[in-house]
């Protein structure tokens, strides 16, 4: 019976890891959060392939994943406006 041996650190690095993306236009790889440039706009991530440009991936983020920072803005946002329309409606 022959010895069972590991694989070695560089052909386990070799193959690709479960979460790489890969660019549909020139074939480049790299893990989701490689060197992608990621564009944020309102609820949706853009990740564009840093040698070619081509859009590799665009979701819509769900309330939940947006930035702590963003669910603040948005209810100081909500509390002001309502204030607004009380003083708005209390001046009538």
């Amino acid at each position: 019976m022959a010895p069972h041996t590991a694989p070695s650190p560089a052909s386990v690095d070799a193959r690709p890891r479960k979460a790489t993306l890969f660019c549909p236009e020139c074939g480049h790889a790299s893990p989701v959060d490689g060197d992608w440039a990621v564009r944020t706009l309102g609820n949706s991530r853009r990740l564009r392939c840093p040698e070619c440009q081509a859009v590799v991936d665009e979701r819509r983020r769900s309330r939940d994943e947006a930035p702590a920072v963003e669910q603040c803005v948005d209810a100081w946002r909500r509390y002001w406006s309502a204030w607004a329309r009380l003083v708005a409606d209390a001046t009538l």
